[in-house]
């Protein structure tokens, strides 16, 4: 068993791992992490956002670990969430959550029948297959511990207070990545008092449910300020006009080395299937490997060599339109607001091959070389959540304790939150092309001039 470790980390100060922590930590799939920019191409706009999932789940385990004593659970229960803090984000692929498309597009779901519903996120099923069979965790940990460690990260293991420490409104993954996001990208939007929060949490008994984790009323500002972190973090950095451009070109540069480059790196990489010979295959792949074997000269000519070389050089696909679905033409509505569903694959390059007729039809050449222009047309209908909407984050409600009465919820307990509008987010849809402008000007003049004929290609789309 290696000694006790700390480890000195610019967002908590100093990370403390046990010997068994310690070796966890060093092992191949761990240290994988390293290569994996947390926040994908997010540099290119936030220059410091350099930082990796390997730190960030060090701060995840990190606030596990301070919650673990905020809640006071036993030797049994700590270990267990902080081993699971440490190991819940094994499976992320090449530039974190921008893979997840493309495993979500590829993932062949006859095989994964069993695994798979609709809110399963792929990287979380790669994850409990290296739980499963990583064999440097086996020696570790064993297959006893690591199989608590999989049903706690998935359907929740003992009291429902467990999970809700990795994975929940209030988890400590949120409460790292605010944080650790914020001081990296050199903004403020994400801020909050941790501490704070974290005096007002406890654990209340229910006689159906078991044991919940719930703030009490008077940390209700403390969590108005962690709420309104995310959102504002979300909508000034994740929801960046060029962040979800880089996004959506990575994705379109994997997409079209599968089907229309045949690289079969590319296939091996992304066409999930929860074959054991596909973990051993993806756990060798970080962003560096990624970008230098899909960028290599010798597959220039290809789109996913073009795609990889504009994200390295900063030659990126523009924004052409962007509007709210509720501008757009009654009878395309619907189908735009899926249009970037898996499902909806065909229909979307159908609709591409459309708008890249009717921008081109306007006398915008599109720059490129590669043999069919219009695969760099790319579509985008994206959704900007409200705070209320935020505060939820899909899942349960945050409870807020009220003694022995009933718990409430913190949309009734905050006079802020009741003060907002429960009018829903808004979803936007973007076109996104390989043109180029000098200026300002130009780009408003180049804006102008395709709006009539997308909103024509889109109404022309929706009569089929």
């Amino acid at each position: 068993m290696s000694e006790p470790r700390s480890i000195r980390d610019p967002i908590h100060g100093f990370i403390r791992l046990s010997g068994e922590e310690a070796e966890i930590v060093a092992a191949p799939v761990f240290q994988r992490l390293r290569g994996i920019r947390q926040l994908a191409f997010a540099n290119l706009v936030y220059p410091g956002a350099l930082h990796t999932r390997f730190e960030h789940t060090l701060g995840v385990f990190h606030v596990s670990s301070l919650l673990c004593k905020v809640f006071d659970f036993n030797e049994e229960d700590t270990r267990l969430v902080r081993l699971s803090a440490l190991l819940h984000d094994i499976g992320h692929g090449p530039f974190s959550h921008v893979s997840e498309g493309a495993l979500d597009i590829f993932a062949d779901r006859d095989k994964l029948a069993s695994r798979i519903t609709s809110e399963s996120k792929i990287h979380e099923l790669v994850t409990q297959d290296l739980l499963r069979t990583d064999r440097e965790l086996i020696r570790l940990l064993g297959e006893k511990m690591l199989g608590k460690i999989q049903t706690l990260l998935s359907a929740g293991y003992g009291e429902p207070v467990l999970r809700s420490v990795v994975s929940g409104p209030l988890d400590a993954d949120k409460q790292d990545y605010l944080l650790r996001d914020s001081y990296y990208c050199g903004v403020k939007y994400g801020i909050f008092d941790l501490q704070q929060l974290h005096r007002e949490f406890s654990v209340a008994e229910d006689r159906i449910d078991g044991k919940q984790l719930m703030i009490t009323p008077e940390g209700v500002h403390a969590l108005e300020q962690f709420v309104l972190a995310k959102h504002y973090l979300t909508a000034q950095v994740y929801n960046h006009r060029v962040r979800r451009i880089t996004d959506q070109m990575l994705v379109r540069g994997i997409v079209l080395g599968i089907e229309e480059d045949q690289v079969d790196e590319l296939s091996r990489l992304y066409c999930y299937d929860g074959h054991e010979d596909f973990v051993k295959n993806y756990v060798h792949w970080d962003d560096s490997r990624f970008m230098l074997m899909f960028g290599a000269e010798s597959l220039r000519g290809k789109y996913c060599h073009d795609l990889c070389q504009r994200l390295i050089q900063r030659r990126l696909l523009k924004q052409v339109f962007n509007a709210k679905l509720n501008v757009l033409p009654n009878n395309c509505r619907e189908l735009i607001e899926s249009i970037t569903k898996p499902t909806k694959k065909v229909k979307r390059r159908g609709l591409e091959k459309k708008l890249a007729e009717a921008i081109q039809n306007c006398g915008i050449k599109l720059q490129t070389n590669l043999s069919d222009p219009s695969n760099l047309v790319v579509v985008n209908s994206y959704a900007a959540k409200a705070v209320k909407e935020l505060s939820r984050n899909d899942e349960a409600p945050i409870l807020v304790r009220k003694g022995n009465d009933l718990p409430s919820t913190f949309e009734n307990e905050s006079d802020l939150f009741r003060s907002l509008s429960s009018k829903p987010g808004e979803s936007f849809f973007a076109v996104y092309a390989p043109v180029e402008y000098e200026n300002k000007a130009q780009k408003r003049n180049l804006q102008k001039k395709v709006e009539e004929p997308i909103l024509k290609a889109l109404e022309e789309f929706g009569d089929g």
